[in-house]
């Protein structure tokens, strides 16, 4: 399997679920009857439309940056170099996703007027991330450093793996996410994943929007969270599908070879890379799928939680 086939295969999910995605995002997060009836004041009203504007801008960046890196590879690198660049485009394009929520976060409008209120209860980044989805986010990342590293292990020159058969024998099998590859995947990890607690921290200390409510402040910055971590959590699954399906690819391949015009096999390595490309599969697919459905009810438990933290903070203090 060549790289343009794998990177075809792994961009493919990739397209659905940022479809899905909008259209799933779009369906959850329309106002109730309630919040129609509601008028909230006019610098809430700001902050969601500032927050919505940047999400969206923040969803194109990502997928331009997909569109863009896949067509100027061919331009920018060659060999061994696309197969690299290949494997960064999920991690690249969360990066420029990020960029843009950063930016978002530090152009949030300013609190205006003489008189300025704000709640003493201090906001932090556990308060306002979900906890299912930051923890789902992590695993994302844990479980693609922990494949890099045993790819890394496994023999080979970091660019394919090796398999001796016997003493005149052997056989070898790339692209295989050894270190060549793996090393700046686990570079793109480590950073994707510094800066997605970065724009959390953005997110809990940015000003509060004036004339609202404490609960609604604090929803507002469980919703942005939540849109953050979608797009890494995506970005990651979809960076470990893609290793996954590379490893895989590889292994079977290994896994068999030629010798005097008799074909010999290894069951145990075919089998494992059938079971990584299944599983590589899998992940691009439940990936997007339980990070959405994740999202569906979020916001709400998100607004709950806001408010229980409200009603402790403003209790009686005895």
């Amino acid at each position: 399997m060549s790289v343009a086939v794998v990177g075809l295969l792994v961009l493919l999910p990739i397209a659905l679920a940022v479809v899905v995605a909008v259209v799933v995002i779009a369906l959850a997060h329309r106002p109730t009857r309630r919040e129609r009836d509601a008028t909230p004041s006019s610098a809430l009203v700001a902050a969601r439309r500032h927050a919505r504007g940047i999400n969206a801008l923040a969803w194109v960046g990502l997928v331009a940056a997909l569109v863009v890196i896949q067509a100027l590879t061919p331009s920018l690198t060659s060999g061994l170099g696309t197969g690299v660049l290949i494997g960064l485009t999920p991690t690249l394009a969360g990066a420029t996703f990020l960029a843009v929520q950063s930016l978002g976060e530090l152009t949030w409008p300013r609190p205006s007027g003489s008189v300025r209120r704000a709640p003493l209860t201090p906001r932090t980044v556990r308060m306002i991330a979900p906890v299912g989805l930051r923890r789902l986010t992590w695993a994302w990342a844990g479980g693609l450093a922990l494949v890099l590293v045993a790819c890394g292990l496994a023999p080979g020159n970091g660019r394919n793996i090796e398999r001796v058969w016997d003493a005149s024998s052997s056989s070898a099998a790339g692209p295989f996410p050894g270190w060549f590859f793996g090393a700046p995947l686990l570079a793109a990890t480590a950073v994707v994943v510094v800066a997605t607690e970065i724009v959390l921290r953005l997110v809990a200390r940015r000003p509060v929007v004036v004339d609202t409510a404490p609960a609604d402040d604090l929803a507002l910055r469980t919703l942005s969270s939540l849109r953050v971590l979608r797009g890494t959590g995506l970005v990651l699954a979809w960076t470990l599908a893609g290793v996954l399906i590379v490893a895989g690819s590889a292994l079977r391949n290994v896994g068999t070879i030629e010798v005097d015009g008799l074909a010999r096999s290894s069951v145990g390595l075919v089998a494992g890379g059938t079971s990584l490309l299944l599983l590589g599969f899998a992940v691009a697919v439940a990936g997007p799928v339980t990070i959405l459905l994740t999202a569906v009810a979020a916001p709400a438990r998100g607004a709950m939680a806001a408010a229980r933290v409200v009603r402790t903070a403003s209790g009686p203090v005895g």
